[in-house]
């Protein structure tokens, strides 16, 4: 296997970054109302065909 790589770009540019325990996939908070609004009416509009 190969060893992972250490990602320095945040860090590299003086950003700290901190990961909120709470907002996990399991939160159940919708962070981007809006962009789930406009993703849930792309969806709606799509026609599926079976060849």
């Amino acid at each position: 296997m190969k060893p992972k790589k250490k990602l320095e770009g945040a860090s590299k540019l003086g950003v700290k970054i901190r990961k909120d325990s709470a907002l996990n996939s399991t939160s159940k908070k919708v962070l981007f109302p809006e962009k789930l609004e406009l993703a849930n009416k792309i969806v709606a509009n799509l026609k599926w065909k079976v060849d």
